[in-house]
């Protein structure tokens, strides 16, 4: 089959058995036709790179919960599930095993926000837009007055506390709301298995945890994705989480 290329005026040969082979090869693989085009394709908001609206515009101590609602239905294509402390809105790529989630609590007396997530798994990481990443959590949260002024015995051990503290807050609100989604069981589940691997790396070397606040973060080896970093901001009684999972060099600088 001869066609010419837009603009050239050169002719191409193209065989046709040749791309017939590449159809074949990736439908056997378990993929089908619609996969390759869908991750080929221009990737929709938001995207499982970087973080949505909704998670920026959420300011701690200020954002309230009516707010957040007006902000998450601003989104058409995301589902929500919601609780009387805790909502969350998510959505999902069957196709391209890709699911995120964004999720909030509120103060129980200010109804404001107290913490907030965003979650972003791609279990296939060949995306045109992606670049190797396979997991990305962030997280914001106001911290109690007895985490921050427990007599720690260095700062390696505050900071690995705040982590536990971190984690123990974020399973609180995931409970609130993963009955109501396999979305949200999923992102709770591997949200505690990627930090329990972290807090695990910490306790047999305690001294990483002055990489934590390093820019360039701690890395550890998720037991099932891929190589990992984390990152660990405290901002007066405001603590930041980052990881990511993936091809660090390409991901890490990402917002």
């Amino acid at each position: 089959m001869a066609v010419y290329l837009k603009g050239t005026g050169v002719k191409a040969r193209v065989s046709v058995t040749f791309v017939v082979s590449i159809i074949a090869t990736v439908f056997f693989a378990g993929c089908g036709i619609e996969e390759p085009l869908e991750r080929v394709a221009k990737e929709p908001k938001p995207y499982t790179n970087r973080l949505p609206d909704a998670y920026k515009n959420m300011e701690l101590a200020e954002t309230t919960s009516a707010e957040v609602l007006e902000e998450i239905k601003l989104n058409k294509k995301e589902l929500v599930s919601q609780s009387e402390s805790v909502v969350c809105c998510w959505s999902e790529k069957k196709k391209t095993y890709q699911f995120w989630l964004t999720m909030a609590a509120f103060d129980e007396e200010s109804s404001t926000v107290a913490r907030k997530y965003f979650l972003a798994v791609d279990e296939k990481p060949w995306h045109l837009h992606n670049e190797g990443q396979k997991l990305r959590f962030d997280c914001q949260m106001i911290l109690d007055e007895q985490t921050l002024a427990e007599p720690y015995a260095n700062e390696n051990e505050k900071r690995i506390a705040i982590v536990k503290k971190m984690l123990e807050m974020t399973r609180d609100d995931f409970l609130q709301v993963r009955k109501d989604s396999k979305v949200i069981d999923t992102g709770a589940m591997m949200t505690n298995q990627t930090i329990e691997r972290i807090l695990y790396v910490l306790s047999q070397s305690p001294q990483l945890a002055t990489r934590l606040v390093e820019e360039g973060g701690m890395d550890f080896d998720h037991l099932t994705l891929d190589d990992g970093r984390v990152r660990l901001i405290l901002c007066k009684n405001v603590a930041i989480l980052k990881i990511r999972i993936g091809k660090l060099k390409k991901i890490w600088t990402q917002e």
